[in-house]
């Protein structure tokens, strides 16, 4: 594996060019290349190393493109890299215009693919940017092209490289890890903070080079790559003045530079990293945009909405049985566009008033959810969209890419709380609370709410609105400080700020929850940013427990272990 990190590889002959290694590298002050410069295009040499620029005045076209030989590539996956830097490159018309770093492939019928690396308008510093493609075995032609396209401004181009990529079974034992320089995490305004990173070859250290990302809770971003030895890990250091968190996330590159990946269990493509973070103050963090003044009677509205409609059981189908437990497909009446839709499951002759209620409520997608049973409750699992259950996956596809595509993302409808897709989510949730406690097996008072992610936003809505619920454990909840971004957090995933977003946030619901409440989250969790979750924290009254780790991370941080990883473990003095 140590070869694989180091080595370059051969791959491609192309008439004219220039190499440096077994790397193709596209030379700038070839014959080739000058032949092929037009208007508004020049090279020169900066900081050693030659360099293409391009100019324009006015939308049009500046292109080089530069002929490979397809014969060596077919069938091959192979990755083309640049350093680009731009300035005051115009807005694009189209997605796929700007800044050009292409591949041209044109296949055995003359039909042409064009995959290209993701660009932006505005001015920007050297960066590295990729493009990834296999070739297919039948294709004709292949070439590289650079370039501006229906936009002004200025491009740079340096250390253009042609490599195959490597296929992520050479990465199926490989890990970044890392360690803080003190075990809970947590430092003063201003101090010093040491994040160390090391890559392991199934446990034993190799060599290798990162790429390290910064965040931080002051709207400072940036990133760096870096060489790690063997013998020492890396160490690098920020500092943050204000309550908050700095996130710093390393990503194993491979020798083309991009970022290395491999499979996870699930048989998905993920990438080699891993994440840490350090605290300021975070008893001091508040939201970063204060709750609607009538979030109390928007919810009390809501509400009323939904006692109108009687709860009826529209369908209660026996559909699996385990050894113990009976499982029912569910649907409810419910206020909305859709009824309440979930598994029910109840232990086989279960006697009167004998059970606690489990209910578990689903995280972000449109799929279908698995049965969940537990001999000792009644478990009510319900999907967050009120859709059918146990249909084929083309079922789930055709609602994703159209119904449900990009749901509770857009700006207009989340302009107003009567409008956001995560109202009637939210009334389901309610609904299916409500059916729950008319189960005879239940036992009057046990209701423990639980979920991770969209499921802990919907299981502490729920305890806000529901106030029967005797416990709430919730994990890596989402959408919490969503007007965060306003004041320079970590952005995470979620919506653009809108004002009807007030009266979904999580740290908003979490001042009405009275039941003891448990968290447990991770530090470095670049979707639900730790800022969010200790918020959520602060703004509980209730009793309250919260579990965070180093390392966890809604993508999959193969390095991470729970069980061997640094956790902080924070109490209410209620508790």
């Amino acid at each position: 594996m140590r070869r694989k990190l180091l080595a370059t590889f051969c791959l491609i002959l192309i008439a004219g060019a220039v190499f440096s290694g077994e790397v193709l590298v596209l030379d700038f002050t070839s014959e080739l290349v000058q032949k092929k410069l037009g208007k508004n295009q020049s090279v020169d040499v900066q900081d050693g190393a030659p360099v293409l620029t391009m100019t324009q005045d006015k939308p049009g076209l500046s292109l080089l493109e530069i002929p490979l030989d397809i014969a060596t590539v077919a069938n091959k996956d192979i990755v083309l890299a640049a350093d680009i830097k731009q300035n005051n490159i115009s807005a694009k018309p189209k997605s796929w215009n700007g800044v050009k770093l292409m591949l041209v492939i044109t296949g055995a019928d003359g039909k042409k693919l064009y995959p290209q690396a993701p660009n932006a308008d505005g001015s920007a510093d050297w960066k590295r940017h990729f493009v990834s493609a296999r070739i297919p075995a039948d294709a004709t032609a292949l070439s590289l092209l650079l370039g501006l396209e229906n936009v002004t401004g200025t491009v740079n181009f340096r250390a253009v490289k042609v490599t195959e990529a490597v296929p992520p079974e050479e990465y199926s034992h490989t890990t970044v890890t890392g360690w803080t320089d003190r075990e809970n995490a947590v430092y003063q305004p201003g101090e010093t903070m040491q994040f160390n990173f090391q890559i392991l070859e199934s446990e034993n250290s190799i060599p290798g080079n990162v790429n390290v990302i910064f965040a931080c809770d002051d709207g400072r971003t940036w990133e760096k790559s870096y060489a790690v030895e063997t013998d020492r890990p890396l160490t690098v250091s920020a500092s943050l003045d204000k309550p908050g968190f700095v996130m710093v996330k390393a990503q194993l590159l491979t020798p083309s530079g991009t970022v290395a990946k491999r499979l996870a269990w699930n048989g998905s493509l993920r990438q080699v990293q891993y994440g840490l973070a350090g605290g300021v103050d975070m008893e001091q963090l508040r939201q970063g945009e204060a709750e609607p003044a009538d979030f109390d009677e928007f919810w009390r509205k809501a509400k009323a909405e939904l006692a109108d409609v009687p709860v009826e059981v529209l369908e209660r189908k026996l559909c699996k049985q385990t050894e113990q437990c009976d499982i029912f497909d569910m649907k409810i009446a419910c206020a909305g566009n859709r009824p309440v839709s979930g598994y029910l499951s109840i232990p086989m002759d279960a006697k009167a008033k004998s059970l606690p209620i489990r209910m578990r409520y689903d995280g972000y997608g449109v799929h279908n959810i698995a049965p969940y049973s537990d001999p000792r409750a009644i478990v009510f699992f319900i999907n967050a969209h009120g859709i059918e259950n146990g249909r084929k996956k083309a079922y789930y596809a055709g609602l994703a890419k159209g119904e449900l595509s990009n749901y509770g993302f857009r700006n207009e409808q989340n302009e107003k709380p009567e409008t956001c897709y995560f109202r009637n989510m939210i009334l389901r949730g309610l609904r299916a609370f409500e059916y729950a406690k008319t189960l005879p097996e239940w036992n009057g008072k046990d209701v423990v709410i639980a979920g991770g992610s969209q499921g802990a936003f919907q299981a502490v809505a729920v305890a806000a609105l529901a106030p029967a619920a005797t416990k709430c454990d919730i994990s890596i909840p989402w959408f919490c400080d969503l007007g965060g971004v306003n004041c320079g957090r970590v952005r995470g995933w979620r919506p653009d700020w809108q004002a009807g977003l007030g009266y979904y946030d999580t740290v908003n619901f979490a001042k009405r929850v009275t039941c003891p409440v448990k968290i447990k989250a991770g530090l470095s969790d670049w979707v639900c940013p730790p800022s969010g979750v200790w918020i959520l924290y602060n703004n509980l009254s209730a009793p309250k427990e919260m579990v965070m780790y180093q390392g966890w991370d809604h993508a999959v941080y193969f390095g991470y272990d729970a069980e061997r990883t640094a956790k902080m473990t924070y109490l209410s003095s209620a508790t």
